[in-house]
């Protein structure tokens, strides 16, 4: 319609009209390519908004399941722990996870997401460290779980004395070994749990940060209510 006007207007030497015409062409363009920008930057907030949502939800997972985890432990470990000062030679504590040894591998699918366009190279690079620990840490626990299995659940309908020395005055080394094993591993579980907290902040707060969250002082008391950054 435009384009015939404007051949119209030429025929006869309508320059004003023609002019007009043009202007109008022009906005045209501009107010599309304009509502067509708008629409990918829409489009693009959304779906960082959605990637930022996943990311987050998986690490808070992780942050409940394994606080969950060290909670049960301790409780254990005391329990065991006090039955051994009543002289009541138990079997050695084990803890067992319901479902599969270790977490599955998240990592994996974010690979696929474009968060070096969202995070700084700091924080995408702890996230993938975050990650690749999480395997390792998990690692730890299969060896030590295949200890539980292999080692201990076949001698529980034995006499408890085959867990301790002659005497019964400890366990003997490869059990108490095993039980230091489960030791370590809740403090790797604490550890993961302050980096995720300080990786939530940050994905979250969409600011770019210099230090990693992976350094030797971080606490979660040194960031209580994830108000403040950690620089």
């Amino acid at each position: 319609m435009i384009l015939r006007r404007i051949i119209a207007h030429f025929r006869k030497q309508e320059w004003t009209a023609i002019g007009i015409d043009f202007v109008i062409v022009v906005v045209g363009v501009f107010v599309g390519l304009q509502v067509s920008n708008w629409n990918e930057e829409r489009t693009a907030a959304v779906r960082r908004e959605q990637i930022v949502a996943t990311l987050v939800a998986d690490l808070r997972d992780s942050q409940v399941a394994r606080a969950r985890f060290e909670t049960e432990i301790e409780a254990g470990l005391t329990n065991w722990q006090s039955a051994v000062a009543a002289d009541e030679a138990p079997p050695p504590f084990y803890y067992r996870i319901e479902g599969s040894d270790t977490p599955p591998r998240t990592w994996s699918t974010l690979q696929q997401m474009p968060l070096a366009d969202m995070l700084d190279p700091v924080t995408l690079f702890d996230l993938a460290f975050y990650y690749s620990e999480m395997d390792g840490v998990g690692a730890k626990y299969v060896r030590y779980v295949v200890f539980v299995e292999d080692e201990i659940l076949p001698n529980l309908r034995r006499d408890a004395a085959v867990f301790y020395t002659a005497d019964r005055s400890a366990l003997r080394p490869e059990y108490a070994a095993n039980q230091d094993r489960l030791r370590e591993w809740v403090v790797e579980n604490q550890r993961l749990r302050r980096w995720a907290h300080c990786l939530i902040y940050r994905i979250e707060s969409g600011r770019r940060f210099e230090q990693s969250c992976r350094r030797a002082d971080f606490t979660l008391e040194g960031m209580p209510d994830l108000t403040e950054a950690t620089p």
